[in-house]
């Protein structure tokens, strides 16, 4: 049976260590992106000798990965609940308000783009989708307005946006510990997560899910927060 549709989300941070999330500018996609790509780059330094005819590349560094998106803005509202079902309307009793463009589009440049006021700069961002996570800054941002109504209203955008990898050297170095071998999986809460839940989806059994909890520090492991990031270590570490 399949689950609900998980929607990309991006949670807003004020520094690189992802350790001072900001609640309030969090953006959740209104539609999916259609794909995405990642650009892992290799920096390579090949000196030629004289009289040579190749060369022998030598490893340099790894900059840092390129994440690319293509989201799509829709103000028609036939993308949003309820929009292509008029009884469910009428029956509801109220009329159905669509989330304009601007809104969209403004929302998301709010959560990765714009200078924040009180750090002075754009947030840094976590971007979850399933079980795909990247951490960085928004590079560049491109948006294409497609549809208009009659009063020059955008009714349709596709946004392109880049980000940059961004991690602090703290955060790399605590990174690298958890994904040894003593420790596999991390995932981030969506929406609807329960314990349980996500420990049968990573160990096929949901019994295990109060030795997570006691290996996150869960308090209350029946309140889960959206956008935390939990660990799950290898199955014979929780015995």
């Amino acid at each position: 049976m399949g689950g609900a549709i998980q929607k990309l989300t991006i949670a807003t941070f004020e520094n690189a260590d992802y350790d001072k999330r900001v609640e309030d500018g969090a953006f959740t996609a209104f539609i999916n992106p259609t794909g995405y790509s990642v650009t892992y780059k290799t920096e390579l330094e090949s000196p030629l000798l004289p009289g040579a005819a190749k060369t022998d590349a030598k490893y340099v560094a790894s900059p840092s990965t390129d994440l690319q998106l293509e989201f799509l803005f829709d103000g028609t509202g036939v993308t949003e609940a309820y929009s292509g079902n008029k009884l469910i309307n009428k029956i509801k009793g109220k009329a159905f308000k669509k989330t304009s463009v601007k809104d969209q589009v403004d929302g998301f440049y709010k959560a990765t783009g714009k200078v924040a006021g009180p750090i002075h700069k754009p947030y840094n961002v976590i971007l979850n989708w399933g079980d795909f996570e990247f951490k960085g800054v928004l590079a560049e941002f491109t948006v294409e307005y497609k549809l208009f109504d009659n009063e020059g209203q955008p009714l349709r955008a596709i946004g392109k946006a880049k980000f940059s990898e961004s991690i602090s050297p703290k955060l790399e170095a605590a990174e690298k510990k958890f994904e040894s071998p003593d420790v596999t999986h991390k995932r981030i809460i969506q929406d609807g997560d329960t314990l349980p839940l996500m420990t049968e989806r990573i160990y096929g059994d949901s019994k295990y899910y109060l030795e997570v909890a006691k290996i996150n520090n869960l308090i209350n492991f029946r309140q889960l927060t959206p956008g935390d990031q939990l660990y799950f270590p290898p199955l014979e570490k929780t015995l």
